[in-house]
């Protein structure tokens, strides 16, 4: 019900505005084409219906059976609409340019005002950025359209398939869960986006499956690079490459069916996120990172230390196009690596004012941001956080993630020789977790690296002495920084969830 009731809740907007005779309407949105469509539906729903005309700086000013191209000239095209005495609705498409350039222009939307605000016509403006001169701001009101909820997409999928030569094949292999992560995966994006995209991931295709998923999130791809400071990430690992760290994995597992419309209908709440702290090289990234795959969402990474360098502006600016950015691709997971580099009390000091808005400012959005954006923040040096962060509210959980035990580590093992294509049954892993004891995920990963190289350079397959010779020339960390492993495991101790059972 939650879904269909946002496009009924839009014209109910839309609808309040014209019974209260608002003249003009601001409408935030580059979906010029939607625009049209709900103001058709809304001219519907009153009795007499009201007329539709559309202007744009090519067209001129058109209605139902009727077209007036010597309109072109948006003065002209206002003034049509003041002398005319309908109950109309008028779209002006592209008129935002002309607000910047004529100085004429606002004092003819303000006689358009005054003459609109005494019957039923409204003119709604739509365009993609905000440019309202300070005259006109009493004037008018601006609305911010909501993106496509999941009905106006699944709707959008359907057309699509019905549309493709392989109609039938299509429709028989879309079972109600792939139907259902392909409209959660495509959240976010206009319906020409959708449209596009799922025309273009069907591209060859006769059955559906849950590659397409990852083409409709690389179509958010084009969205997200806009904002400067966001990357989507498409290398994202699944649980099975992750070895050992059960307790994470648990947490999650029962968290599988959060998205999915009987998690909603039975009022599940949407979690906000993670913070994973502990040691360098035990997994925090790839943890952080899982959480995109497991949900089959879009893995966003945001780089808080780009922030301050100064090449994409102002920070405070930078930040809030960076998070309307990651709710308009919403479900995602936006990935936060070394948290500390952007909001720790040291920057704060050092940067002043700066630092302490965008602190403030990335606070009240944690709490307060509406769409299911899932932050996965990773941390090294985690007393560095101010404890307005670390406070129940902000994150689901904290984990702490420290070295690897015996298990954990056989575990790792199979995975980095599997993914090398090596036979797991020539080698002896309880050996070779013997011999690694204290290394950490990263270190194992280099033995096995190492391995490789040695067994390539000689001519034969990857065997255990490569494996034990290469361990024998890494230095765990473990050892080199046995101090500082002991003051973290300290601090977690009742502080945080161990990641590992």
């Amino acid at each position: 019900m939650e879904e269909l009731s946002k496009k009924q809740q839009i014209l109910q907007d839309l609808k309040k505005f014209i019974l209260s005779k608002a003249s003009i309407v601001y409408i935030l949105s580059d979906e010029e084409d939607r625009m049209e469509g709900l103001l058709k539906e809304l001219s519907a729903t009153f009795q007499p219906r009201p007329k539709l005309f559309i202007w744009n700086p090519f067209q001129g000013l058109s209605g139902e059976n009727e077209k007036n191209e010597n309109l072109k000239n948006p003065i002209d095209a206002l003034d049509k609409v003041i002398q005319s005495s309908e109950q109309a609705f008028y779209l002006f498409e592209g008129l935002h340019p002309f607000l910047k350039t004529d100085p004429f222009l606002p004092r003819k939307l303000k006689d358009l005002h005054r003459a609109l605000r005494n019957r039923y016509a409204t003119l709604f403006i739509v365009a993609p950025i905000q440019v309202v001169p300070d005259e006109l701001k009493r004037d008018m009101v601006v609305y911010d359209l909501p993106m496509p909820d999941a009905t106006e997409v699944e709707r959008t999928l359907m057309g699509v398939i019905s549309a493709s030569p392989q109609a039938s094949k299509l429709a028989e292999s879309l079972t109600p869960e792939l139907k259902d992560r392909l409209v959660k995966a495509a959240l976010g994006l206009s319906l020409d986006q959708v449209a596009r995209a799922f025309r273009s991931a069907l591209i060859g295709r006769t059955t559906i499956d849950s590659s397409l998923i990852d083409a409709v999130i690389e179509e958010k791809g084009q969205l997200i690079r806009k904002s400067g400071i966001l990357n989507l990430v498409t290398h994202r690992p699944s649980l099975e490459d992750i070895g050992g760290l059960e307790n994470l994995k648990e947490w999650l597992r029962k968290r599988s069916k959060i998205l999915s419309s009987e998690g909603m209908s039975f009022g599940l709440s949407l979690p906000k996120g993670v913070l994973i702290t502990g040691l360098s090289g035990c997994g925090k990234s790839l943890c952080a990172k899982v959480f995109a795959s497991f949900w089959q969402i879009p893995l966003l990474h945001l780089d808080m230390a780009r922030l301050y360098d100064g090449t994409i502006g102002e920070p405070e600016e930078a930040l809030q196009v960076s998070l309307r950015t990651a709710e308009s691709v919403a479900p995602c997971v936006l990935w936060i690596d070394e948290i500390e580099a952007g909001i720790s009390i040291q920057s704060q000091k050092a940067g002043g004012g700066t630092q302490s808005r965008v602190f403030a400012s990335f606070l009240t959005w944690m709490q307060e941001k509406g769409a299911f954006v899932f932050i996965a923040a990773t941390a090294n040096v985690i007393e560095l956080l101010p404890p307005e962060v670390l406070r129940k509210g902000r994150f689901d959980q904290i984990f702490f993630v420290t070295l690897p035990n015996p298990q954990e580590r056989k575990s790792i093992f199979s995975i980095h020789l599997k993914k090398n294509g090596a036979d797991l049954s020539r080698f002896n892993l309880d050996m070779l977790v013997k011999v690694t004891e204290g290394f950490n995920g990263a270190e194992i990963e280099q033995a096995v690296n190492g391995a490789m190289i040695e067994a390539f350079n000689s001519g034969r397959p990857i065997n255990e002495q490569d494996l034990v010779i290469s361990a024998g020339n890494i230095v765990p960390l473990s050892t080199t920084m046995r101090e500082e492993i002991g003051r973290m495991e300290r601090w977690a101790y009742n502080r945080a969830i161990p990641a590992s059972k």
